[in-house]
């Protein structure tokens, strides 16, 4: 009997298919997701209570093996939609801020436009990677971006608030530094993902992280390590290199490997119960 049609490509399927006669699709997925005409277009409706398809309920061992895993499985993926934003950058400083340490301005630009990138890429990798999650497939690097350039403004100015917080935080002994990290360490999916003033992201950063923030710093403190050593050897490369290159490759590699903190984020994010205080449910709009 065939009563089950394809959302993506209309073909009628057998009711207890699972995969599609058409496109190959996997049916069982489509229930997570809300198609609207053939540009594809989609707005996911989640039950914040329930984990998404490979996302376990939060857990240090669980966050820190499931951002190394969604990583590691769209490893290229992520590499693309990273290396079309730092590329250029990390080109442009290897041939102009040469001397970058012995002048503080040059310091400070280079920093600003590697935020700038972050801001850029984020919304991108978010959108991409929440695709995979929901659809099992991948989002095109043009999409991405496109989708992503519309949560700039919020995200930007999340972004700018974090930085002080932060910079603040760690002159004054470190530890108010690290606590900073851990309460808004979900900033990022959240002003992406949700909707709400810049206000309200940092309330629900705080709400979210609210009596788990040990359990946070263990997983914020484990994948800060690796990034640490990824980090120190990169440097190490770069210092003994004179081909300008391979400078900028390891660069490269360095940016791609520190957008697992993104991954994490987001991991974090969907892996806690995201039911608001007022008992409401979310709804992670990825419409344009």
């Amino acid at each position: 009997m065939f009563g089950t049609d394809c959302a993506y490509c209309g073909a009628i399927n057998h009711t207890a298919a699972q995969v599609c006669i058409g496109c190959g699709d996997d049916l069982a997925l489509q229930n997570f997701f809300t198609r609207h005409d053939q540009t594809r277009e989609w707005q996911p409706e989640i039950d914040p209570n329930q984990p998404l398809p490979g996302i376990a309920p939060f857990g240090v061992g669980t966050a820190i093996s499931e951002t190394l895993a969604l990583f590691g499985s769209n490893f290229w993926l992520i590499t693309k939609i990273v290396v079309v934003t730092v590329t250029p950058f990390e080109i442009f400083r290897e041939f102009n801020l040469a001397e970058i340490r012995d002048q503080w301005e040059l310091m400070a630009w280079s920093l600003l436009l590697s935020g700038v990138c972050k801001v850029l890429v984020v919304p991108a990798l978010i959108y991409a990677l929440m695709r995979v999650l929901l659809t099992g497939k991948e989002a095109g690097i043009h999409e991405s971006y496109r989708w992503g350039l519309t949560k700039l403004g919020k995200l930007a100015i999340c972004a700018v608030i974090i930085a002080v917080l932060q910079v603040l935080g760690y002159a004054l002994l470190i530890i108010p530094g690290i606590i900073v990290s851990l309460v808004f360490i979900l900033v990022y999916p959240i002003a992406v993902l949700e909707k709400g003033s810049v206000t309200e992201v940092f309330a629900r950063s705080i709400e979210l992280t609210r009596g788990r923030r040990l359990q946070l710093f263990g997983a914020w403190s484990v994948m800060a390590v690796l990034l640490i050593i990824a980090s120190a050897i990169g440097s190490f490369i770069i210092e003994v290199s004179s081909f300008w290159l391979l400078k900028a490759i390891v660069a490269i590699v360095g940016d791609i490997l520190d957008h697992t903190a993104t991954v994490l984020s987001l991991v974090l994010y969907l892996s806690l119960p995201r039911t608001s205080a007022s008992g409401g449910t979310t709804v992670l709009s990825l419409s344009k």
